[in-house]
C-alpha cells in the first residue's frame, strides 16, 4: 500500500515534470515564432539551427505539410542536440546523459510544431522581413546613393527589438522553468559541463566561447554586425531573466540550516555534492535549546538539488541563503561540484 510520504512524492515529480513540459512548450513557442522565422542568431544549437537552415545544400531537411514549408531549422537543432547527447553518455556520465535526454528531444519536436503552426495561422499577423527587404530595394531604386543592406537594417530595428524582448522573455522563462526543476537544457550545456569536467572552465566562461563563437560565425555569414548586436542583447536579457527565476541572483549561495538531524544531513552533503559542510552550535532564543547549524556554499545549479534533499531528511529544517559574491579556496569550485550529482541513499 502506497504510503501518505510516497503519494507526496509522487505528486511533486508530477508537478515537475508538468512544469518541465510547461518549459520546453515555452522555448519552443519562443523559437518557432520570435526567433528562427526572423534569423535571430542567439546562440546554442537552436542558433546553429538557424544559421545552417539558409544553406542550400540542407534544404531536402525542409518538411511540406498542408501547403506549408517548415522544419529545417528545428532538424538541424534535433540531429545536433542527439550528437551532444552522445557526447553526454561518452564523456560525462549515465545521470547527466538521462537529466538531458527529455528536453534535448522534446525541444525541438515541440519547435516543429510550433513552426508549422507559425507558418500556417500566424505568419500573416507579424511583420514580413522579405516585406521590409522589398520597401528597402523600392526605396534604394528612387535613390541610387542608398544601400539597400544598410537601410534594411535600419528598417528592421524596430521589429528585431520586438522579437528580441519576446522571444528572450519567453525562452527565459521557460529554460527557468526546466531548470528549476530540475532538469538540464542539453544542447550545449553538454558542452559547458565537458569542458568543466576535463578543463576546469566556468560555465560563464564557456558560455561566452561557445555562443559568442555561433554568434560570430552568423555575423560572418550574414555579413551584419547587427547580428552581433541583436545576439547580444538577446542573450543578456535572457540571462536577467533567468537568474530572477531560478537563482534570484548571479552568484553562488551561503546555505546556512538549522535541523535536529545535522549528522544525516551532512553526510548527504558531503557524498552527493562532495561539498564541505561548517558546523555552528546555536540557541534558539525562543526555545532556550542547543541546535547545530550547518553552513556550506554551493553553485546555484545545486540549491534547489539540496533543498529537495533538506526536506527529504528534515522536513522541519530552517533553510536560509544569502548570496557569496566572491568564493575561492579548498572545498569549493566554480560550476558542479567534480563529484556533484552522485546518488545517494537515506538511512
Amino acid at each position: 500500500m502506497e504510503t501518505k510520504k510516497e503519494k507526496i512524492t509522487t505528486k511533486k515529480k508530477i508537478k515537475q515534470f508538468l512544469m518541465i513540459n510547461l518549459g520546453v512548450i515555452l522555448m519552443a513557442i519562443a523559437y518557432a515564432i520570435f526567433v528562427d522565422p526572423h534569423n535571430l542568431i542567439i546562440g546554442g544549437t537552436s542558433g546553429l539551427g538557424t544559421l545552417f537552415s539558409g544553406f542550400e545544400f540542407l534544404s531536402f531537411l525542409k518538411f511540406e505539410l498542408f501547403d506549408v514549408t517548415f522544419g529545417t531549422s528545428q532538424i538541424i537543432m534535433l540531429a545536433l542536440n542527439i550528437v551532444l547527447l552522445l557526447f553526454a553518455l561518452l564523456f560525462v556520465n549515465k545521470e547527466f546523459f538521462f537529466n538531458s535526454i527529455y528536453v534535448s528531444l522534446a525541444y525541438p519536436i515541440f519547435s516543429i510544431l510550433f513552426a508549422f503552426l507559425y507558418e500556417k495561422f500566424l505568419k500573416n499577423y507579424f511583420i514580413d522581413m522579405e516585406m521590409i527587404r522589398k520597401i528597402a530595394e523600392q526605396i534604394v531604386n528612387h535613390n541610387g546613393d542608398l544601400s539597400v543592406e544598410m537601410l534594411e537594417n535600419v528598417l528592421r530595428i524596430g521589429p528585431y527589438f520586438l522579437m528580441i524582448i519576446f522571444g528572450s522573455t519567453i525562452s527565459s522563462i521557460g529554460i527557468g522553468l526546466a531548470l528549476k526543476n530540475g532538469s538540464s537544457t542539453g544542447g550545449v550545456d553538454i558542452l559547458q559541463k565537458i569542458f568543466l569536467d576535463k578543463f576546469k572552465i566556468p560555465f560563464s566562461v564557456s558560455l561566452i566561447m561557445i555562443d559568442g563563437s555561433i554568434v560570430l560565425l552568423s555575423a560572418i555569414y550574414f555579413r551584419s554586425f547587427f547580428v552581433i548586436l541583436y545576439g547580444v542583447i538577446y542573450i543578456l536579457i535572457s540571462g536577467v531573466i533567468i537568474d530572477m527565476i531560478v537563482f534570484n541572483g548571479f552568484n553562488s549561495r551561503a546555505i546556512n540550516i538549522i535541523t535536529d538531524k545535522p549528522e544525516n544531513i551532512k553526510e548527504a552533503v558531503i557524498k552527493r555534492f562532495d561539498r564541505t559542510v561548517t558546523e555552528v552550535n546555536v540557541i534558539g532564543a525562543y526555545s532556550g535549546k542547543e541546535k547545530t547549524m550547518l553552513v556550506c556554499v554551493m553553485a546555484n545549479s545545486e540549491f534547489y538539488q539540496l533543498k529537495a534533499l533538506i526536506e527529504e531528511i528534515d522536513p522541519k529544517a530552517f533553510i536560509y541563503t544569502t548570496r557569496a559574491s566572491e568564493v575561492h579556496g579548498e572545498g569549493f569550485s566554480y560550476g558542479d561540484a567534480p563529484k556533484a550529482n552522485r546518488k545517494w541513499k537515506k538511512k
